[in-house]
């Protein structure tokens, strides 16, 4: 069930960002611009949310990722997060992640979801030094990281 509250900055959430529209044949349609298109962020992920009162009905989000990316971690643009900071989820299994900042974007509150827990629902917060690692990689994502100075 989507969220109907104002989620704090640095919860866990899980998004449902949809899919790519594909042909008969199984090759992605580039020209339906409704649906994501390639390089969009797809599927469902666990996110960071950075900004919860934009808008009453969306939040700014970063989508987290098991998949590395030197380039981008070496540019600062991608924030790892260590096995143990998310707690274990059934869908979602306990393992390093990266928080990629070039893909921060505004979601809305309608795609996101409180990930089930063992038990439950997870309400996990990250702590105020790990969303602030993630805000300055998204300062560099937007190509301003000169106000870092």
């Amino acid at each position: 069930m989507a969220i109907n509250f104002e989620p704090k900055i640095g919860q866990i959430l899980e998004c449902n960002y949809g899919d790519y529209q594909y042909d008969e044949n199984g090759v992605i349609v580039f020209k339906n611009y409704d649906y994501r298109l390639k390089p969009e962020m797809i599927k469902n992920r666990l996110v960071v949310v950075l900004n919860a009162r934009i808008d009453p009905n969306a939040c700014i989000v970063v989508p987290l990722s098991t998949t590395k990316d030197m380039g981008k971690l070496s540019r600062g643009l991608h924030v790892e997060l260590g096995s143990g900071l998310i707690d274990e989820l059934p869908y979602f299994k306990q393992q390093t992640r990266w928080a990629k900042a070039d893909l921060v974007e505004q979601v809305s509150k309608q795609r996101l979801f409180k990930p089930r827990a063992m038990r439950g629902h997870l309400e996990q917060v990250l702590a105020r030094e790990v969303v602030t690692l993630i805000q300055t990689a998204v300062i560099k994502a937007v190509n301003a990281g000169g106000l870092l100075k």
